[in-house]
């Protein structure tokens, strides 16, 4: 089996839907806590990278979830994705296999779908793995730690998208139906609104 390490960003400022968008409720949970449950049954070191708000979210979570994350803070998230990307992939190390990343604004992502990208990442051990939906990429996305000085170098507010796009040719993309890999909370907030 693959030495997996989840990595669950979750610093940003949620400029766009003020006051915090991950601590939305949908349901009966925030919208965080839906996207870690999306992964927390599987055979996966979680980490949760804090900065906006971290207390408040570090709250929600241990709450719901106990002890079963780790949680890391990203100091520099005003900068940028790439900014907590980088604070997973050092707190996380190069003893794993893949990182695997996912926004904390992908709450609806199924379970299944995970399923069948890890059984899929064992099988054909690329370089990277994205799942796609309708051919458009989605989450979550899982790298190879032989990438690390690769991350070391992201800048700005794309994340692995830069290193996605500097490897094309090493990027495996699994075509999936669910939706879910596509859609996140700003999505859910505009049609949300939209409504009301």
């Amino acid at each position: 089996m693959l030495n997996l390490a989840m990595i669950i960003t979750a610093a940003g400022r949620s400029t766009r839907f003020p006051p915090n968008k991950l601590l939305k409720v949908l349901e009966d949970r925030a919208a965080i806590e839906h996207t870690v449950n999306t992964f927390i049954n599987f055979d996966l070191d979680m980490y949760v990278i804090l900065g906006y708000q971290s207390d408040l979210i570090e709250e929600v979570l241990l709450d719901r979830f106990d002890d079963g994350l780790i949680f890391e803070y990203n100091t520099a998230f005003h900068s940028g994705l790439a900014s907590s990307v980088i604070t997973g992939v050092k707190a996380a190390g190069r003893n794993y296999d893949y990182w695997c990343f996912c926004p904390g604004d992908k709450p609806f992502i199924q379970q299944k779908t995970v399923k069948y990208l890890l059984e899929t990442l064992d099988r054909e051990k690329p370089l990277i793995l994205s799942p796609r939906y309708q051919n458009k990429p989605g989450h979550p996305t899982f790298f190879s730690s032989e990438l690390y000085p690769h991350f070391m170098d992201a800048i700005g507010d794309s994340g692995g998208r830069q290193i996605m796009d500097a490897f094309p040719d090493e990027v495996l993309h699994v075509d999936v139906t669910d939706e879910g890999v596509g859609l996140d909370m700003d999505y859910y907030l505009e049609f949300e609104n939209a409504q009301g």
